[in-house]
C-alpha cells in the first residue's frame, strides 16, 4: 500500500506542478478602417469569439463603431485565418473568406447582425464545415479530432497499442500459466476487470493541453488457453486546453492470438465520439488495427517487439442543425520495443519495464504527423503465481519537432 499511495502522491504533485501561463485559443483583430482604429482581443471559445463580432461588443473595444463604419475583423480561428468585412460604410453587406481554402461569399441582411445569421445558415449546408475541420486538423495544434498526442484519433492510436502490444509482453500483468493437457485453467484467474488513470500534457506551439482519461477494460480469457483473449474497453477522456474543455468517450474490441509461445496477433476495432462545442468541433472515429508482439525470452529479462498498423477514419457527423464529415483518414503504423526485468523493490517481487514507441501518420495532411514516446514502468512480478490482481504504474515523455509534453499512467487488473 505504501508503494501505491507514493506512485498516486507522485502523479498529483506532477500534475498539480504542470502550469503555464494562459494564451488564447482564438484571436481577433478588429479593425474599424473610417476612423482608423484597431483593438486585438482573445478568447479561450469559439462561442465568444463569435460573439465578439457582434456590434454591441465591438462598441465596447472600438468606442468610435456605431454599426456603419467599414470594418474589418481578421480571425486566428485556432490557427485557421478567417477574415470577415464590412467594405461599405452604411452597408449591411458581408464579406466572408478563408484564403487558404479559396472561399470567399457574401452575406446580405435587412442588418449585419443578420448577415451574419446569413453566414451561419450557409455554414449549415454543403460542404464548407467538413472542409474547415479537416484544415483544422493540418494547421491547428489544438484540433480535438486529430493531429495531437490529446486528440481523439490520437488516442484511440494509443489505446490500440497499449492493449495489443504492452498488456501482452509485460511482465506486469500477464494472463495465467497455460493450462496443461487435461486440465482445466483455474476458472478464479480467468477473467479480469481494468481499471485505470491517465493524465497528460503537452504543449503544441504556445498552447498547453491537460487530458484526464479513464480506460474501462474487461478481458475474457479461454478456458483452453488463457492466453488466447477477447478484451473490451471503454476510454472516456475530459481534455482542457487553455480554458476549452472537450470530451471524448470510446469503444471497441479486441481479439489476442497465440501464434506460438512467443508471437500474438491482435486485430481490434474501435469507435470514438468527441464534443469540442468550446472549440467549435465534434466528429465521430471509426477504426481497424493489426498488431503483432513478438517476445525473446533472454537470460535475466525479456526483450518485446510490437508492430501495428491501423486505419482511422472520420464518420459523418449531425448536431444542432449542423452536418458534415471532415474527411480526415490515416494509415497509422506504431512500432515500438519493450525491455522487462524483474526487481526487488522494499522487499517486494516487482518488474520494470523501459519502452521506446514511434507513431506515424499518413494520409491526411495532420499538424503533427509523427512523435516518439520513451516509458518506464514498474509494478507487480508475474513470478508471484499467487496473484489475483496485478498493479502498473509508469510515465512516458513524448518528444516531436511539433509538440513535447509527458504522461503518467496508473492501472489495476482483478
Amino acid at each position: 500500500m505504501k508503494f501505491q499511495k507514493s506512485i498516486l502522491a507522485a502523479a498529483v504533485l506532477m500534475a498539480c506542478a504542470a502550469s503555464a501561463s494562459a494564451a488564447d485559443n482564438f484571436k481577433v483583430v478588429a479593425t474599424n478602417v473610417t476612423n482608423n482604429q484597431t483593438a486585438t482581443f482573445g478568447f479561450s471559445t469559439a462561442l465568444t469569439t463569435l460573439d465578439s463580432l457582434q456590434a454591441q461588443y465591438l462598441q465596447t473595444k472600438l468606442p468610435s463603431y456605431t454599426g456603419n463604419e467599414v470594418a474589418r475583423f481578421n480571425m486566428d480561428y485556432r490557427g485557421l485565418a478567417i477574415n470577415l468585412a464590412f467594405n461599405t460604410l452604411n452597408s449591411s453587406t458581408l464579406d466572408f473568406s478563408i484564403p487558404v481554402l479559396g472561399i470567399n461569399q457574401q452575406f446580405t441582411g435587412s442588418t449585419r447582425n443578420a448577415s451574419q445569421s446569413l453566414l451561419v445558415d450557409y455554414m449549415k449546408t454543403g460542404d464548407l464545415l467538413g472542409l474547415i475541420q479537416k484544415k483544422l486538423a493540418e494547421v491547428s495544434p489544438i484540433d480535438p479530432i486529430a493531429g495531437n498526442p490529446n486528440s481523439m484519433m490520437s488516442q484511440m492510436v494509443a489505446n490500440d497499442f497499449n492493449n495489443a502490444f504492452l498488456a501482452t509482453a509485460s511482465n506486469i500483468a500477464p494472463p495465467p500459466q497455460t493450462a496443461t493437457a487435461g486440465e482445466k485453467a483455474d476458472s478464479s484467474s480467468n477473467n479480469l476487470i481494468g481499471i485505470g488513470l491517465r493524465f497528460g500534457q503537452y504543449k503544441q506551439g504556445d498552447l498547453n493541453s491537460q487530458s484526464v482519461t479513464i480506460p474501462f477494460s474487461y478481458t475474457i480469457r479461454s478456458d483452453i488457453d488463457p492466453r488466447r483473449q477477447l478484451i473490451f474497453n471503454v476510454p472516456v477522456t475530459y481534455t482542457t486546453v487553455e480554458g476549452a474543455k472537450a470530451y471524448f468517450v470510446g469503444a471497441g474490441a479486441a481479439y489476442r492470438i497465440p501464434m506460438n509461445d512467443h508471437w500474438t496477433l491482435t486485430p481490434a476495432f474501435n469507435y470514438g465520439l468527441t464534443g469540442a462545442p468550446d472549440l467549435g468541433s465534434a466528429a465521430q472515429v471509426m477504426s481497424g488495427s493489426l498488431s503483432s508482439t513478438y517476445i525473446l525470452n533472454m537470460s535475466g529479462f525479456d526483450l518485446a517487439i510490437g508492430n501495428m498498423i491501423g486505419y482511422y477514419k472520420t464518420l459523418k457527423f449531425s448536431t444542432s442543425g449542423y452536418s458534415y464529415d471532415p474527411g480526415i483518414q490515416n494509415t497509422v503504423f506504431r512500432n515500438g520495443i519493450m525491455l522487462s526485468q524483474p526487481i526487488n523493490f522494499m522487499g517486494r517481487k516487482m518488474s520494470i519495464e523501459y519502452s521506446l514507441v514511434d507513431t506515424r501518420f499518413t494520409g491526411t495532411a495532420l499538424y503533427n504527423k509523427g512523435y516518439d514516446e520513451i516509458g518506464i514502468t514498474i509494478g507487480t512480478n508475474k513470478s508471484a503465481q499467487s496473484a489475483r490482481s496485478y498493479l502498473r504504474a509508469g510515465a512516458n515523455f513524448l518528444v516531436s519537432p511539433q509538440s513535447k509534453g509527458f504522461s503518467l499512467n496508473l492501472g489495476y487488473w482483478f
